[in-house]
């Protein structure tokens, strides 16, 4: 007996499906849909009501939502590329879910008076319909999707961190957010129960620190998946709990992030080469006296060695904001200063 190598395929989106169509197609299918524009918290199609259209997601992010008599609603989420809403049409049907905006959205809309003209001028469009149904199906089966545990995932080229947790603060789930780097690796990790940040784990930081290093980190290239449903399955996530709103936290957040930014073009490069200047060490009485166990630390650390902000960084269970803001309130009081190259003496010719 011998066993054939079974290998997934690579589910298409949207906009792969379209690479694959002829100039005349891509204008068919234009000609032959229309596009919908959506606010956040806008109702896309409710449960119950006679399925007329297909939808495809051009920008933002969808909650569907079915209802469970006797247990906690079931919710997932499309994204960019995702098709939607398809099995209800092809049958003609009432929907079986509800559909929402979860941000600003704009959708690709195909309605079933259109379908007969799209199966005569793209053939391979109902296709496709097909393979999304199937990929549906085999999540289902699998234990994923819809009534299972993966949830939201895309790539954070086209989804920055701020949406992806004002998404899962609004559907108010449990679960956990991956992030990972462009050779899917995992660099962050964080817990989310009822929609609220529990806690994290990015780089060498955990709890708060990790959530406020993330979104001072500019451009992480890679992608973000949240499954719901799951427990933390690392020691730091279970043992470092953030209390704080997740409202509040993303509002300091992005204050943090500008803050940061500002910052950054009055502070030293980071890996410039810093020394103490001063005889003791002394904090200013009108300084953060939050940060002032922060620049003892780095005082002391200084004691024998010249340093660089991004050697502080790595020392310190802190995020780079704070680690500027000690080094230039250290700077502007003389403690510490940057360290000038001995210039070298011309060569006599």
């Amino acid at each position: 007996m011998t066993f054939a190598v079974v290998r997934a395929v690579p589910r298409r989106d949207f906009f792969s499906f379209c690479t694959t169509l002829r100039p005349i197609e891509l204008k068919a299918l234009g000609e032959l849909s229309h596009v919908r524009h959506l606010q956040k918290g806008e109702l896309i199609y409710t449960t119950g009501e006679l399925a007329e259209e297909v939808y495809s997601v051009n920008r933002g992010v969808v909650e569907v939502i079915q209802l469970i008599p006797g247990e906690s609603d079931e919710r997932s989420f499309v994204t960019r590329g995702d098709i939607f809403g398809v099995a209800d049409a092809l049958g003609k049907m009432p929907r079986s879910r509800s559909a929402r905006a979860q941000e600003i959205v704009s959708l690709q809309c195909f309605n079933r008076e259109n379908f007969v003209a799209i199966s005569q001028r793209v053939p391979s469009f109902l296709l496709f319909l097909c393979e999304q149904m199937a990929h549906r199906l085999n999540q289902v089966r699998a234990g994923k999707g819809p009534g299972g545990s993966q949830k939201l995932s895309g790539s954070l080229a086209n989804f920055d961190l701020i949406t992806v947790h004002q998404t899962i603060i609004s559907s108010g789930q449990t679960g956990e957010l991956e992030v990972l780097n462009e050779h899917n690796e995992r660099i962050a990790t964080f817990y989310f129960q009822g929609g609220a940040l529990r806690s994290g784990q990015f780089q060498q930081l955990t709890g708060e620190e990790a959530f406020w290093q993330l979104f001072l980190s500019d451009d992480i290239p890679g992608s973000f998946s949240f499954a719901s449903g799951v427990q933390p399955i690392t020691d730091c996530l279970q043992s470092v709990e953030i209390t704080q709103s997740p409202n509040d936290m993303l509002i300091t957040a992005m204050r943090h992030r500008d803050e940061f930014h500002n910052l950054k073009k009055t502070t030293p490069d980071p890996n410039t080469l810093l020394q103490r200047l001063a005889p003791s060490f002394e904090w200013p009485p009108d300084a953060e006296p939050e940060l002032k166990p922060l620049a003892e630390r780095i005082w002391n650390y200084s004691f024998d060695r010249r340093f660089t902000i991004n050697e502080l960084f790595r020392q310190n269970a802190v995020c780079e904001l704070k680690i500027y803001l000690v080094v230039s309130e250290m700077l502007r009081i003389g403690q510490i200063a940057t360290v000038h190259p001995t210039p070298q003496l011309a060569k006599a010719s």
